[in-house]
């Protein structure tokens, strides 16, 4: 006995919807059509680098800062750090094209103490 799907035309209405579908649709559609909020952006010089600029004259070294994010392409250590980043992306193996495939990425972050 072979089973098979009933054409378009036959087949009953709630073969057709699926749950969600047109909320998330409408959702798309509405999410597309409203701009963007503008951005906040502050690009003014921190006060005290200002005071220090001389015009014509080089600047002197900033003061070192600790970097938020450690270094991602050194050579390993030897011994392991307070923390560790891995991740991956997320793909569709169905699509063809490897651009079009990705749909996300995953971070992973493990503390040590």
């Amino acid at each position: 006995m072979t089973l098979r799907a009933a054409p378009p035309d036959k087949a009953p209405a709630s073969a057709h919807l699926i749950p969600g579908a047109k909320e998330k649709a409408e959702a798309k559609a509405q999410a597309k059509a409203d701009p963007l909020p503008p951005v906040k952006l502050d690009l003014h010089l921190p006060k005290e680098l200002v005071k220090r600029i001389e015009p014509g004259e080089p600047l002197e070294k900033l003061p070192e800062q600790e970097p938020l994010l450690p270094p991602m392409f050194v050579d390993k250590a030897e011994k392991p750090g307070r923390y560790q980043l891995n991740g991956r992306l997320i793909t569709d193996d169905k699509v063809d094209d490897y651009w079009r495939s990705v749909e996300g990425a995953e971070l992973q972050i493990e503390f040590r103490n």
